[in-house]
């Protein structure tokens, strides 16, 4: 329950790490790091 709008709420966090290379971004490599984060916030209120 979310306290300020009283709503039933949830929410999740996700990370995944991949690899700029396997996507064919490798123009600045190996100036700039391969792997790379990828972080997902995500939250959904039920009316």
């Amino acid at each position: 329950m979310n306290l300020v709008s009283m709503k039933n709420t949830c929410g999740a966090n996700a990370t995944a790490p991949i690899k700029r290379s396997d996507f064919g971004v490798d123009k600045y490599a190996p100036k700039l790091a391969d792997e790379v984060n990828i972080v997902i916030q995500i939250e959904a209120t039920k009316d």
